[in-house]
């Protein structure tokens, strides 16, 4: 990455705020759809496809957080998004 200087400003800790409440918001969507048998054994690509949102928010979120970028890029848990933010460099 070109650079590892923090992303801590205060605009990137509000946006990271949204995504880390949207990841919730998300989840607890996908959660209720769950709640329902039917809806979850007849959608459950759809289901798992708001579960990949909600992961992909949380990450995005700590990417803003991060002090070292390059070293949270690593820490991302799903490959294609680990591999996408890699191309920042």
């Amino acid at each position: 990455m070109a650079s590892t200087a923090p992303a801590n400003t205060a605009s990137h800790r509000q946006i990271a705020l949204v995504l880390e409440e949207l990841s919730q918001e998300v989840e607890a969507l996908g959660a209720s759809l769950c709640g329902d048998m039917d809806v979850a054994m007849r959608h459950m690509d759809s289901l798992q496809a708001i579960d990949l949102i909600a992961q992909k928010q949380r990450s995005l979120a700590k990417l803003l957080h991060a002090d070292c970028l390059e070293s949270e890029v690593e820490r991302i848990g799903l490959d294609i998004l680990r591999e996408r933010m890699r191309l920042l460099r």
